[in-house]
């Protein structure tokens, strides 16, 4: 909560009107186009249609801004209001953005008598323009829902932070609608400048749907054990459950990937399980479901082979110095003769290799065994494999093993 606080405030701070600069979402541009009519008004009319069709890659109709336009309104005049009016209602109703006035005024650069009798104009149109900030992504826009009536916040919560760790989707913000609100009233109110208008109708629609669900979510706080012996009362409390996560496509509703995973931990000592605490165990099962479907979905690559290292494109939150990693020889795509589906392709084992540096997007995998070349594909996934040589001896036992003490919270995180 407090990162997207933050985030908004940065927000808000680019949109009170501050001057335009490279870094701004909203740019004031220009369009030059000609028009031709019957009168000088008709001609400057048909030049602002052409305008404004460019500037939003639209078709607009000359003749409704005739049927628009008051008997004595004049297409010059000073303020410009009556067509500037027009023009932005035929906007907003093409582009469906019934907030939206991104039209901020034009200036006439020439109106003359044509040779055939009629009337040639130019005009320059003014308008807000959106940029999005930074550079285009490619990247698969998800929203996190879920139709579970307990800690269904927290469960939003908590897989939204996974997605947003993999580095791997844009992931949409759908549950501080009444902060989205409040800056869409600043918005439209009178201290914003009038290209602000451009930020509205501006959200984006989601790729993909991720369905987060708790199955057989057990609580038990405050379990009571009385020691005949001493008479000594302990405590402790304990959680278990599992999460599914579903990806779903908006658009066919086909299902392209599910998975679930167990969570639990006991707590002794503790007279109940907090959200704090029941957030944590969601949290980490979300993180292994994460990494399984990046994985499924975006197996990682090598994107640079240098002697016997490989270069990854995985970094921080994707991948730990010190873990093993099988390298695969990507080969021939396999087909289903029957369906024409692709199967995916040959992969052939080349060898393990340790990560050995992560860098904020990428990685150093060193090879620990076999070779790589330059200009071949290969995938990497994680393996429980330890490369020749690495094993640590086994220490003699002197005596009886000791047991081992119950550690404060006994987490586990099953298959």
């Amino acid at each position: 909560m407090k990162a997207f606080l933050s985030f908004l405030a940065l927000a808000l701070a680019i949109g009170l009107g501050l001057p335009s600069t490279a870094a701004s979402q909203v740019v004031e541009a220009t369009v030059t186009a000609d028009g031709n009519g019957l009168s000088r008004d008709e001609a400057i009319q048909s030049a602002l249609v052409n305008a404004a069709g460019q500037a939003f890659g639209v078709r607009l109709s000359s003749q409704s801004m005739v049927q628009g336009m008051s008997v004595d309104a004049s297409v010059d005049n000073e303020n410009h209001s009556a067509v500037l009016n027009i023009l932005n209602k035929n906007i907003r109703q093409i582009l469906n953005t019934p907030q939206n006035a991104p039209i901020l005024g034009y200036d006439v650069n020439n109106v003359s008598e044509a040779p055939d009798n009629g009337w040639e104009a130019t005009v320059t149109l003014r308008y807000a323009k959106f940029e999005r900030l930074g550079a285009d992504s490619n990247r698969r826009s998800v929203v996190v829902v879920s139709n579970s009536k307990q800690y269904r916040p927290l469960l939003i919560q908590m897989v939204g932070e996974s997605l947003v760790g993999s580095r791997r989707f844009d992931v949409l913000n759908r549950e501080n609608d009444a902060l989205f609100q409040d800056e869409k009233e600043f918005i439209l109110g009178g201290d914003a400048a009038n290209a602000e208008m451009a930020r509205l109708s501006q959200a984006s629609g989601a790729d993909y749907l991720v369905v987060a669900q708790l199955q057989s979510l057990g609580v038990s706080n405050n379990q009571r054990e009385t020691i005949a012996m001493t008479g000594e009362v302990l405590v402790k409390s304990a959680a278990s459950g599992a999460l599914q996560l579903q990806v779903v496509e908006f658009a066919s509703r086909k299902i392209k990937w599910s998975g679930s995973q167990k969570f639990g931990g006991t707590y002794p000592g503790a007279t109940s399980v907090g959200a704090a605490t029941l957030g944590k165990l969601i949290g980490g099962a979300a993180d292994r479901l994460i990494e399984r479907m990046v994985a499924a979905i975006y197996p990682i690559q090598v994107v640079k082979v240098v002697g016997d290292t490989a270069i990854i494109n995985r970094g921080e939150g994707g991948v730990l110095t010190g873990e093993t990693y099988a390298v695969f020889q990507v080969g021939e795509e396999l087909t289903d003769p029957q369906s024409g589906e692709s199967l995916g392709s040959m992969e052939t084992e080349v060898g393990l290799g340790t990560v050995t540096e992560v860098k904020p997007k990428f990685a150093f995998l060193k090879m620990a065994s076999g070779t790589l070349a330059a200009g071949t594909d290969y995938i990497v996934r994680k393996t429980d494999k330890k490369p020749a040589g690495k094993a640590a001896p086994k220490k003699a036992r002197t005596g009886p093993a000791k047991p081992k003490a119950p550690d404060r919270a006994d987490v586990f995180l099953g298959n």
